[in-house]
Parts: structure tokens; C-alpha cells; sequence
């Protein structure tokens, strides 16, 4: 690999610019912290559902995946096919809270229910979990992109945490979303060439692919088995991936911060639906390009799966298809690199230095934030320095993630459901699970995708005892002047808000006819479970 070509580096070039020009363009009208955290609360659902699958689809997928389609075939649909059934969760849980209390940082929901300890606890957290992924993220792409363009790993390192620092600074949540709609359609294209190159020049063409498929049970449907060391069967995916899932898109201030960006509830629901309908169809794309590919390299062995969808890249694609799509694993990895800085700004910003200086305007706030995403991208790419070789990588991100994420769903859903929690049971989830996952991690031979789940369970199993045990006062009694933006304690759960709408008190449905109140399902709430039910069906009969 290396013989880039200068046509490839002129495509790649024009796309880097494209990227700053764009991310420079829509931050002229960050003129406050609402605008550079949320956009001012404007951005279009559509937008905001491709980001999200965006950084969902990080340079890891947009070369792992392919590599698990060739070594696999379907088997690992699993890993995304609970989309669905985990946007329904969402919508009727934790983003109805979250948008109607109009925080900015989601821990500042945690001060609400229980105070400002789990507020800072949580966001500590974030911050050490959210940084050290960002670390990894970065060097990933990084390190493949220095096989495909012969260049030294540190130099693309370097190229991507400049440019990816430098339209987040300038540009903050608009640039990191309008960016990442950008290179989503860029990542397809990469898929769809590494589908149909194969087709058209295998060959036999389809015949031999889907024969080749077959032949090497490729084609392969649900595994039901339950194994603790497997988390690839359809229980790993829907307990294991599913509760990362729900963590990562719902607890985690880099992916829920985008939601926020949105116009209305509506718009937010509308947002999670399109990632819900789309990721497991992406996923299926990723694996099939896979499967064609083994066909075109005639099943050849690999020494890492990674380096067949580089390998593609490299030897299969013309001059200027190839630049494009390898800017497309720049955009994947970058997808994910610029969410994590402009979160990491907007809690370092608004969960500590607005705390530490409320005397501060919004301008010294917004002078602040950029500061916050220049030192964590200079954080994030010096550690991406000193990482290991890829294998590794791809370990620490099967670990890093599994790791923090249950203490913090623990920590939110016992605020979110539980009338009787209180900050006491909030700490001491936080602290079990990553006890817990230390535990697994060290201890045992689970897998990292089971974490999520009896991490997660032991760590609210203690915090709900904790909180029963210590809390001793009584739940807010129904009145009439609720409001999300002053109401604190138990009046911010699912069963007081329940209440107060069906008394009357506060409004079911907003304007276009969707639920304010969580607890709540929407037709397209229907219709994303109809989807996930098809999934299983039809993965149960291949």
C-alpha cells in the first residue's frame, strides 16, 4: 500500500478544505453559547439524524465492518438490528426530560433531580470516558489512513486533529452536524463502490457472490444460543449492544447534545426515527460489501479483517474514486472526533466554569468553550500519539465504551423512573458500576458488549436500595404551576409528569400532535418497533 497518486491527494485536499470552508461558514452566526452549543435550537431533523448516524458510523465501522462481512458474512447484523426498539426507548425516556427542562448539558438534569454533587460526579466521568475515546477514535483512522497513503502514522494523525479542531473551534454544533451530513453520504459511497465493483467485475457476477455466499455459510440468520463469551447472538445484541445503545445515544452528552439542537420535540423524534430506520440498513451494507468482497480478493486470507476493506481502497479503485473514499474514512473518523470535542467544551464550559464563575457573561462563556475544544483536541491528538498498533485499538474501544457507560445509565435511569432516588443511590450506582465492569473486565472472560448490561443492573440494583434505604421524604405532590425549567426532585420523573398531564395540569401533545410528556408512545414509535419485529423475522428464517 503507500502509491497514492497525485490525483487521489488533490481529491483529498479539495475535501479537507471543503470541510474547513463549511464548518467556518456556518459558525459566523455563533455569536453566544446556545448557538455554538445548540445551534440555537434550529437545526432541521433530517440533519441532525444523519450526524447521528454519522458518528454512530465511526472509521472503525467504515473499516471493520466490511472485514467482519468477509471473515462472517450477516452474523453480526446483531450488533445494530435493536436500533429500533432502542430510539423507542429513548423517545419515550430520557430525551423528552432533556428537551423540555432546556439544559444544555444533560448533567445539569442530574442537579435538578438529585444536586450538584452527581451533576459534577457524572461529569467527571464524562469527561475522562468521553476524552480517552476520542484518543482512540482519532488514532484508529489515522493508522489505517497512513497504510492506504504511505505517509508516517503521526502525520495523519496530525492531519486529522487539525482540521478536525479546527471547523469545531470556528464552527461548534452547527459545523460538527452540517459537516457530518457531508461525509455521511460520503461513507456510502465508499460502501456502495465496494458492492457493486465486485458485481460488475467478479466473475459471474451476483451468481458467483451469492453462491460463493451460500457455499461458505455466509448467509447465515439469528443465533439464539445464550453464551456469556459470545455477544454476537441475537441476546448479546439486543441486552449487550442494546443497553450500550441506549447509554451511548441517550446518556452521553456527545450524541444527546445534537438532539437538543432541534426546533421541537417533534423534530427530535422525527431526528432518532431516521437513524432508527437507517443504521441497521447501513450496517446490512457494510457486511454485504464485505461478503462481495470476498469474491473479488477469490477468499484469500488475511492477517487482520481490517485490511480488506484498505486493501479494496488501494488496489480495486480508480484515481479519484480512491482519494474520494479514502476522504470518506477521514470522514468517518473526524464524524466522530469533532461531537466528542464540541461535548467535551459544553461540559467542561457549562458543568464547571459557569459553576466556578457565574458572574461570567455569555461572551466570556463562548471565548471560554473554544479554548475548552482547542485543549481537548490538542488532549486527544497527543495521546493519539502514543498509542499502539490497531489491534489494540480496536480492544481499547471494545473496552473503554462497555467501562463507564453502565454507571451512567444506572445513574439516569434511577433519576428518570425512580421516585424515591436520590443523590446518595446516585453516587453509589456510579461507583458500582465501574467497580463492576472493572471487575468483569479483569476478572472474568465475559464479553465487553455484556458489560453494558449486568454492569449496568448491578449498579442500579445498589443505587435503588441505597436511595430507599437513605431517602426520607415524601414524593411531590401534584400541583398546578409545574414547570420543566424550575421544577427539581422527584417532580422531574416519568410517574409525576405522567400524572400531571393526565390531570390536566400540563399538555400531552405539542402543536403537531406529538407527545411533550415522556411515558408516551407516537405512531412513528409504532412504526419503528413494526420495523424491528420485521428485522427478527426475517433474520430468523435466513
Amino acid at each position: 500500500m503507500g502509491n497514492f497518486g497525485i490525483l487521489n491527494w488533490i481529491v483529498l485536499l479539495v475535501y479537507f478544505g471543503a470541510m474547513l470552508f463549511l464548518g467556518t461558514r456556518v459558525g459566523k452566526s455563533n455569536n453566544s453559547t446556545e448557538s455554538y452549543f445548540l445551534g440555537s435550537r434550529k437545526i432541521p431533523w433530517w440533519a441532525i439524524g444523519l450526524s447521528v448516524m454519522a458518528t454512530q458510523c465511526s472509521a472503525v465501522s467504515f473499516i471493520g465492518m466490511p472485514g467482519w462481512g468477509y471473515t462472517s458474512g450477516l452474523m453480526r447484523l446483531t450488533y445494530t438490528f435493536q436500533f429500533p426498539l432502542v430510539m423507542v426507548i429513548l423517545m419515550v425516556t430520557f430525551v423528552p426530560f432533556f428537551y423540555n427542562t432546556k439544559v444544555v448539558s444533560i448533567y445539569e438534569y442530574l442537579e435538578k433531580r438529585f444536586g450538584s454533587k452527581s451533576r459534577t460526579f457524572m461529569s467527571i466521568i464524562f469527561l475522562l470516558s468521553r476524552g480517552l475515546q476520542t484518543a482512540v477514535v482519532l488514532f484508529g483512522p489515522a493508522l489505517a489512513l497512513s497504510m492506504i497513503t504511505g505517509l508516517d502514522p503521526k502525520i495523519t494523525i496530525l492531519i486529522m486533529g487539525v482540521f478536525s479542531i479546527a471547523y469545531t473551534v470556528f464552527g461548534g454544533i452547527a459545523a460538527v452536524i452540517w459537516t457530518d451530513v457531508v461525509q455521511m453520504f460520503i461513507i456510502w459511497l465508499g460502501v456502495i463502490l465496494a458492492i457493486l465493483i465486485p458485481i460488475l467485475t467478479a466473475d459471474g457476477g451476483l451468481g458467483a457472490i451469492v453462491g460463493n455466499a451460500v457455499s461458505n455459510n455466509m448467509i447465515t440468520g439469528l443465533d439464539f444460543s445464550f453464551s456469556l463469551k459470545n455477544p454476537y447472538s441475537f441476546w448479546g445484541g439486543l441486552l449487550g449492544s442494546g443497553f450500550l445503545y441506549i447509554t451511548y445515544l441517550g446518556t452521553d452528552q456527545s450524541q444527546i447534545q445534537r438532539v437538543l439542537t432541534a426546533k421541537s420535540i417533534r423534530e427530535t423524534k422525527l431526528s432518532l426515527s431516521l437513524a432508527g430506520f437507517i443504521v441497521p440498513i447501513q450496517t446490512l451494507l457494510f457486511l454485504i460489501a464485505g461478503i462481495c468482497l470476498f469474491t473479488a480478493f477469490g477468499g484469500q486470507a488475511f492477517e487482520n479483517s481490517d485490511y480488506v476493506m484498505l486493501t479494496f481502497i488501494t488496489q480495486y479503485l480508480p484515481a479519484g474514486i480512491a482519494g474520494l473514499v479514502t476522504a470518506g474514512v477521514f470522514a468517518a473518523g473526524m464524524s466522530s472526533v469533532d461531537s466528542a470535542l464540541n461535548a467535551l467544551a459544553t461540559v467542561a464550559t457549562t458543568d464547571f466554569y459557569k459553576k466556578w464563575k457565574p458572574e461570567a457573561d455569555d461572551a466570556q462563556c463562548l471565548k471560554v468553550s473554544r479554548y475548552m475544544t482547542l485543549f481537548f483536541g490538542i488532549f486527544a491528538t497527543i495521546a493519539a500519539l502514543f498509542l499502539g498498533g490497531l489491534g489494540s485499538i480496536l480492544d481499547l474501544i471494545n473496552v473503554i465504551g462497555p467501562l463507564f457507560y453502565p454507571c451512567m445509565l444506572s445513574a439516569f435511569t434511577l433519576a428518570v423512573f425512580c421516585k424515591k432516588g436520590n443523590e446518595k443511590g446516585c453516587i453509589t450506582a456510579i461507583v458500582t458500576g465501574l467497580v463492576v465492569d472493572v471487575i468483569m473486565w479483569k476478572c472474568t472472560d465475559i464479553g465487553s458488549l455484556w458489560w453494558n448490561f449486568f454492569g449496568f443492573v448491578v449498579a442500579f440494583a445498589a443505587g435503588y436500595i441505597v436511595s430507599i434505604l437513605t431517602n426520607k421524604e415524601k414524593p411531590a405532590a401534584i400541583g398546578a404551576d409545574f414547570d420543566y425549567a424550575t421544577a427539581s426532585g422527584s417532580e422531574l420523573t416519568i410517574d409525576h409528569v405522567v400524572k400531571m398531564a393526565v390531570a390536566g395540569k400540563i399538555k400531552e401533545k405539542d402543536e403537531d400532535g406529538y407527545y411533550v410528556v415522556p411515558g408516551k408512545l407516537d405512531k412513528i414509535g409504532y412504526a419503528l418497533i413494526a420495523f424491528f419485529v420485521v428485522q427478527c423475522v426475517v433474520l430468523a428464517l435466513i
